[in-house]
């Protein structure tokens, strides 16, 4: 009964106290979290970074995921007297009361403000708290554009965290981050290969990246990360099987991945081959087409480390002449722009000094 109070009763109430009881109730009485979930945030070493947070949570992520009812108490004007006045007191969690105030959606913190926050986690180099925080972006309607998701997960491999991005995947109906768009699938594959590639494809930071990658490709199965259109869908592209290839065959190396597995990935490049794009969208491009290299080294390396492996050799048929015809195609990219990440790889270092020879 008291759930279906109305509220212009409930600004009517004489006292703070009747006010409280007949909003908190029906908070109670409904599941919370069945409609959004308030993100709460650990203490991190960085008291800028502990303030913003707390700043989101407060003004921004507590008032947006309010049932819609105490969202009209908080921002629809003709009751900010009442509330100032009365101020309302709702739990929102078994521990946590919240003091609703009035506020205009217009006030509210800018999307350039909560991106500034992004910054305070990328120069102290602290993501203990990305995925709350992401959630609570997307829970408020502050959603994040594929070059923001870039970002993220260039900053997060740079950190050795890029475990929290996956975490953000699994549970993408509360971030908003889906594999099935091109370019973000495109920069996490290239940086877990960029993962192996700085431990030389050996040892445990080589392991983690298969595993990711293997944790990442398992959830482009799923219907939150798939898209229709089988031509574009980043899982069945060639340089999302090729990382795969080059992170199995190099742990295949050190017996840390299983010769099957490897056979499995080369087998699908074989099928997905027809699939891919290697050459540059924009040829005439005066700086080349980094996207396209990027998709094309992890591939090409994977290509001629399972070449390296007599056990997998009868699913290797193609792949010498792929690489063959690839690997022009590839230095000529590579000359065409300058670009640090890149040519700093390993593999792209390989390259290169093969051709000056």
């Amino acid at each position: 009964m008291m759930a279906q109070i109305s509220m212009s009763r409930l600004f009517r109430q004489s006292t703070t106290s009747s006010v409280r009881q007949s909003i908190l109730r029906p908070m109670q009485a409904r599941s919370y979290g069945s409609n959004s979930v308030i993100p709460t945030f650990t203490q991190t070493s960085s008291p800028e970074l502990n303030e913003s947070l707390e700043r989101f949570r407060n003004e921004v992520f507590i008032p947006l995921g309010l049932p819609k009812r105490q969202q009209k108490s908080v921002f629809r004007q003709k009751y900010a007297k009442q509330l100032e006045n009365e101020p309302i007191v709702v739990k929102i969690s078994e521990t946590e009361e919240f003091t609703l105030t009035p506020k205009k959606h217009h006030e509210l913190p800018s999307k350039k403000e909560a991106f500034q926050v992004f910054k305070i986690m990328f120069e102290t180099k602290n993501f203990s708290n990305l995925f709350p925080y992401v959630s609570g972006l997307h829970m408020s309607n502050y959603r994040m554009n594929s070059n923001r998701w870039e970002l993220l997960i260039r900053k997060t491999s740079e950190a050795g965290k890029l475990s929290t991005i996956i975490e953000c995947a699994k549970q993408s109906s509360r971030t908003g981050l889906s594999l099935g768009n091109r370019n973000i699938a495109r920069r996490l594959f290239f940086e877990l290969h960029r993962t192996a590639m700085k431990a030389d494809f050996k040892g445990p930071a080589t392991v983690k990246a298969l595993k990711l990658a293997r944790e990442a490709a398992s959830l482009m199965d799923s219907h939150q990360h798939s898209i229709r259109d089988i031509a574009n869908d980043p899982k069945y592209q060639p340089f999302v099987i090729g990382t795969l290839l080059e992170l199995s065959a190099a742990c295949a190396e050190f017996k840390e991945a299983e010769w099957s597995l490897v056979r499995g990935y080369a087998q699908k490049l074989d099928a997905a081959w027809s699939r891919g794009n290697f050459k540059d969208d924009a040829p005439t491009s005066r700086f080349g087409n980094i996207e396209r290299v990027e998709e094309n080294l992890a591939l090409y390396n994977g290509m001629l480390k399972a070449l390296q492996l007599p056990r997998v050799s009868e699913e290797t048929g193609t792949f010498k002449a792929r690489c063959d015809e690839l690997k022009p195609v590839l230095i000529s990219q590579l000359k065409r722009f300058d670009n640090a990440d890149v040519l700093n790889d390993s593999v792209v270092k390989q390259l290169l000094s093969e051709n000056a020879k």
